[in-house]
């Protein structure tokens, strides 16, 4: 199921952030570099964060794309229009993935970032998403 983290000190709730991942050495990787800014909920396929995001609201959500019985984009799509300032960030390994971009267009994904994942492009790569969620950036993969 589902993991998730704590409160800044002072009792200031933090942003909350899913990730979704059926790579447990990623999940881990993406909570140590987010979890400074963010509360971080994992979960480990997409019909979990489904279940979860029918019972929370999340201010961003990281999914890998290619994951057995639900890809990230198939998550993305059944979530619709449903959570739209929920900022979301579609990991992937491939290149110039012609779903990927069209779901960036429709506003399904306001970034992607490649693996291998960087530290600091992941951390950009929520900024970048931020602004084209609020329309201030168009939509780009990791450079």
């Amino acid at each position: 199921m589902w993991q998730s983290g704590a409160m800044v000190a002072g009792g200031t709730a933090k942003p909350r952030i899913l990730v979704v991942d059926d790579e447990p050495d990623m999940l881990d990787f993406i909570e140590r570099v987010t979890r400074r800014r963010f509360d971080v909920t994992r979960c480990p396929n997409g019909e979990d964060a489904l279940a979860l995001l029918a019972e929370r609201e999340f201010d961003v959500l990281i999914t890998d794309h290619k994951m057995p019985r639900m890809t990230g984009l198939e998550l993305l799509e059944r979530l619709g229009d449903r959570h739209p300032r929920m900022v979301r960030v579609l990991l992937s390994g491939y290149t110039d993935v012609p779903e990927e971009q069209r779901a960036g267009t429709s506003g399904r994904v306001h970034h992607y970032v490649l693996k291998p994942v960087d530290s600091k492009a992941l951390l950009a790569g929520i900024d970048h998403a931020y602004k084209v969620r609020d329309g201030v950036e168009p939509f780009a993969s990791q450079d």
